[in-house]
């Protein structure tokens, strides 16, 4: 008789995915990533990795042809890692309808342009945030449209404890308003213009930003994140300039009353701000076999289909999807309309060493150690040394 043998099972594809997420962007990317495994024949295994060490830890893995397969960055460290070629050009793992289903400024954070090459996809972006204006509709029926309608508003609004208008004057909260000025750190071709046709504008916008921070009626200060999120959290703002990424925070604190809308125009120049756009994005690794490919073709595809993209919505991530309804989000489908203003960052600005420069140059400013035409003309100085013999479009 015969001896019966089991037929080999092929084992599942297996995806590694390395992040720095903690909290609800977690727990969602752990749900959503899961279930469009499970309903597609592969596994996945995510493993967090300490935030201060993930871009490093991921530049010698994939530099070395190890790692995992997948990791999910934000678009400044994915842009670190592009510069080293160790991340794997996708467009060719992206359906049609995938790639028009982003919005261009967002596709734009997760692009790299290597030296006479044409522009790559090296990222999926999964999710987005920017700088808007969150206010509270029970003290605000209109939210301000121009700066000045906003500092004047706030000047109203101030009660002690209460005050109208909090913001961190940070570079990432603030840089929107720069172009609205005319200035520029680099123009659009990459090339450093600050103390150039660049300087006017920005020493216009270094000296508004001196003024807010001057300005005892109002909580907007410089590095004061921590007097603002205690602010917040004790009810006694009615206007915040924050990111759009720190939404469930004013929406827990002012339920239906949580208004969003864009920055307002600035009054001097009637420019719109353009803020600076972040996303989380999912880079791949360049040494993935056939089998791992598949699997990650599959996931890419599947993370911007109406399905997942509400999952992540309804976690509270900005979903990528520009054709995705948010009808029945409002919050959400505010912060798709402020978008419609926003840059990708320029590729100097997602750099370490540039953005620790323009903030030493914005502190000298608001803390009155250098004036503004002086700070321009050190930060310029030291940016062309950082700079030097590299193209940053």
């Amino acid at each position: 008789m015969p001896v019966v043998t089991a037929t080999p099972q092929t084992a599942p594809t297996t995806l590694v995915v390395w992040h720095a997420l903690g909290g609800n962007n977690e727990l969602a990317l752990r749900d959503v990533l899961t279930r469009i495994a499970n309903a597609n024949g592969f596994t996945v295994v995510l493993q967090r990795i300490p935030i201060s060490d993930i871009q490093h830890e991921v530049q010698v893995a994939f530099a070395q042809s190890r790692g995992p397969h997948l990791v999910i960055l934000s678009n400044a460290q994915l842009q670190a890692l592009a510069g080293d070629d160790c991340c794997l050009a996708i467009d060719s793992l992206l359906e049609v309808t995938t790639r028009d289903a982003i919005d261009k400024t967002v596709l734009a954070t997760a692009q790299y342009t290597p030296a006479n090459a044409a522009t790559q996809i090296i990222g999926l972006p999964i999710s987005y945030a920017l700088p808007v204006l969150y206010y509270n509709k029970r003290s605000v029926i209109t939210p301000p449209s121009t700066s000045e309608d906003l500092i004047n508003l706030a000047h109203n609004l101030r009660n002690p404890p209460q005050w109208g208008l909090g913001a961190d004057l940070t570079i990432d909260t603030m840089y929107g308003y720069l172009a609205a000025f005319g200035g520029a750190v680099v123009d659009d071709q990459g090339q450093l213009v600050l103390a150039d046709s660049g300087r006017t504008g920005s020493e216009a916008w270094l000296k508004w930003l001196k003024i807010l921070n001057d300005d005892a009626q109002m909580l907007t200060r410089l590095n004061a994140v921590f007097t603002i999120e205690q602010t917040v959290g004790a009810g006694q703002l009615t206007m915040v300039i924050d990111s759009s990424a720190h939404h469930q925070t004013y929406e827990q604190l002012w339920g239906n009353a949580t208004g969003v809308t864009t920055l307002p125009t600035l009054s001097f120049t009637n420019q719109a701000a353009h803020p600076l756009l972040q996303s989380t994005v999912v880079a791949v690794n360049k040494h993935l076999r056939l089998p791992e490919l598949v699997a990650t073709r599959t996931l890419l595809n599947a993370l911007l289909t109406p399905t997942y993209q509400t999952m992540l919505r309804d976690y509270g991530l900005q979903p990528t999807n520009r054709l995705l309804s948010l009808s029945d989000t409002p919050v959400a489908l505010a912060i798709r309309t402020a978008s419609a203003d926003a840059v990708a960052p320029p590729l100097a600005l997602t750099r370490d060493d540039v953005y620790a420069t323009l903030t030493t140059m914005l502190d000298q400013v608001v803390f009155g150690t250098l004036t503004p035409a002086d700070a321009i003309t050190a930060t310029d100085s030291q940016l062309r040394l950082l700079l030097k013999g590299t193209t940053t479009p």
